[in-house]
């Protein structure tokens, strides 16, 4: 969906941190963490957002005289938090993302239905004279958030919701994951100018987006201390000094002076030396008594905790993957009991061959291994690009994908899974993950995908 406006669109976010230059580490949103991420560079020309005024305001002004709007804008109005009222819908949608679907038609209806709720924030933020530059925010952070957590569901892989999501839908991007904490950086910077804005973001790290740290080491860790942070700095902006009680009481005068009672300071030094050295005397008993009692015992803990062998709801995938994960042989999404292992086609296959390379059989072992550690299920899913294809024995890309699949089923058969817990399936150039117009794309495109449930 385009929109054309008279203004020159917006490079960046330049808006929120006054037409600086240079990034700094917090605007980079480095300030969350005490360590430094080992990702890519992340300068602020990546956030090229789609958030000029006339670019937020895609929508038909007959909406406006519908009773529905009417009600909300009503509603958005009265609130004490207008854009966080004007979000609540996209919020709930967030929090509860039907886990099944059962068919393309359905996850396509639901897509519209996002699109059409999207479309009305934009229309009741204008109404009630919310910033366009918030709403524009918002507006990008729960397109990511909504994209993320469907792709999340075995439906959302299944039946294609990448192509045109709603972030590419309304932003035009596919950087979401990456920018939403840089915004987060950005925002921090002024808090008390974006506060609602702030807010709103939080609750969707509530809700369980994570983002880029999705496929980081540790990323729960450091989701954690990013979410108690900007926690802290909202609170920041509202602490404020209670007004004084009673202001209008008058002072009395003349009170009546108390008597004190002075003790000699040399009776007082003497009480306090006896005080402290009973309390030496008392503290180093207590101390002393139960020492080699508590050293044994913390002896025995050692040995039971070095002996307790980790049980397999300890485990996760990208742990028992790690390796793998930073030699970039495979790419490992996760999330509670699933996951998801993406095996590059051009890395394992040969050009139109169905057959795993030798070289790469090692590897399949190594993720069958790690499967039966966590007592998990596997669907295989083969895909291919757009080109055509035509060999002996391998007809279209479809054939070329189900037999794929059925290679890598055929290893996880022989290193003892059973025939239950395996299954595969080709889908040829459906569901690409990027365009099929040149040959980076056809690439990402020609893989195989692993769903992995424990």
């Amino acid at each position: 969906m385009s929109a054309s406006s008279d203004l020159d669109p917006m490079d960046d976010f330049s808006f929120l941190t006054g037409g600086e230059n240079t990034a700094s580490d917090q605007a980079l949103g480095h300030f969350l963490l005490d360590e430094a991420l080992p990702a890519e560079s992340l300068s602020a020309d990546k956030l090229k957002v789609n958030s000029t005024p006339g670019a937020q305001l895609r929508y038909d002004a007959t909406q406006l005289r519908t009773e529905s709007v009417q009600q909300r804008v009503a509603t958005v109005t009265a609130a004490s938090e207008p854009l966080l009222e004007a979000a609540q819908p996209l919020l709930r949608v967030l929090s509860e993302m039907p886990e099944n679907l059962h068919n393309r038609e359905q996850m396509l209806l639901l897509k519209e239905g996002l699109k059409a709720e999207i479309s009305l924030f934009g229309v009741v933020c204008d109404e009630v004279d919310i910033s366009w530059k918030k709403m524009a925010i918002v507006r990008f952070c729960l397109c990511t958030a909504l994209d993320e957590a469907a792709l999340a569901k075995a439906w959302g892989q299944e039946y294609g919701w990448s192509h045109n999501n709603l972030l590419n839908h309304f932003e035009g991007d596919s950087d979401g994951g990456d920018k939403f904490f840089l915004l987060v950086g950005r925002l921090s910077m002024t808090p008390h100018e974006y506060a609602d804005v702030l807010e709103i973001l939080l609750r969707i790290l509530g809700l369980g987006f994570e983002g880029r740290y999705s496929i980081i080491e540790n990323g729960d860790r450091h989701l954690t201390k990013i979410r108690q942070r900007m926690l802290t700095l909202l609170q920041s902006t509202r602490d404020s000094i209670p007004a004084a009680l009673a202001s209008h009481v008058l002072p009395l005068r003349n009170p009546k002076k108390r008597r004190l009672t002075i003790i000699p300071v040399r009776v007082s030094l003497l009480l306090t030396l006896v005080l402290c050295i009973g309390s030496f005397i008392g503290c180093k008993y207590l101390l002393l008594e139960p020492e080699s009692h508590e050293l044994s015992r913390m002896t025995a803990l050692q040995h039971s905790q070095q002996n307790a062998a980790p049980t397999t709801t300890d485990l996760r995938l990208s742990d028992l993957l790690k390796d793998e994960i930073a030699n970039r042989l495979v790419q490992v999404k996760e999330q509670a009991h699933q996951g998801i292992v993406t095996l590059p086609g051009d890395a394992n296959f040969a050009v139109g061959a169905a057959e795993i390379m030798p070289a790469r059989v090692e590897l399949l072992l190594k993720i069958a291994r790690a499967v039966q550690r966590l007592n998990g299920k596997v669907r295989i899913v083969g895909y291919t690009d757009a080109m055509p294809i035509s060999r002996p024995g391998v007809p279209d890309n479809q054939v070329l994908s189900e037999k794929r699949a059925d290679s890598v089923a055929q290893i996880f058969l022989k290193n003892g899974l059973s025939k239950a817990d395996v299954q595969s399936a080709g889908v040829g150039d459906r569901n690409p993950v990027a365009s099929n117009r040149n040959p980076a794309g056809r690439a990402q495109n020609r893989r195989v995908d692993i769903f992995v449930n424990y």
